[in-house]
């Protein structure tokens, strides 16, 4: 096989892989677009800031205010004041909103292991330490990691490999 080939083999998995799972997650939002991954981050970080949010999405400032209000209109989310910094606002999820996160980070664990069934158990183990290998390598600072992960389940993802790059990442720079 050649190297144009796999990259091109890679990116079409990739993208099926991301396009079942998004649209799974985003039948279960309050919404369609970012919601779904809104809610996934904020039940990852309780409290996360709004500009933290807009980051991790890509959104503007204001398409992450109007998404915040759908959302606290919605009851799935609630703004508080920021214990670190009184000026800034902190998102937390709601009774509701945790319910729906669970059901968001469910069904895309459904979709994952539902494509990856057709692998045998060494098969899988290599493509894990390969997927964990090229996530390290899209990470270099603290916002590409919130975009990476903004459907993570943290709780699946002991000794993050997300987590791990960044850590080195500042690690090198404070050299």
């Amino acid at each position: 096989m050649t190297v144009h080939k796999i990259e091109n083999t890679v990116g079409a998995l990739a993208l099926a892989l991301s396009d079942s799972f998004m649209l799974a997650t985003q039948e279960l939002a309050p919404e369609l677009g970012p919601a779904a991954a809104a809610l996934a981050l904020l039940g990852h970080e309780p409290g996360m800031p709004i500009e933290r949010l807009r980051r991790a999405l890509g959104l503007s400032h204001s398409g992450t205010v109007r998404l915040v209000d759908r959302l606290v209109a919605g009851g799935v989310i609630e703004r508080h004041s920021s214990e670190q910094d009184r000026r800034a606002v902190a998102l937390h999820l709601t009774k509701s909103g945790e319910e729906k996160c669970a059901a968001i980070l469910a069904v895309r664990q459904q979709r994952i292991s539902c494509a990856l069934k057709v692998l045998d158990p060494h098969e899988l183990e290599a493509l894990g330490k390969i997927a964990e290998k090229l996530l390290k390598n899209q990470v270099h600072n603290l916002d590409e990691a919130y975009c990476v992960c903004r459907l993570c389940d943290p709780a699946a993802c002991v000794n993050c490999p997300v987590a791990a790059a960044l850590n080195e990442s500042e690690t090198a720079q404070k050299l």
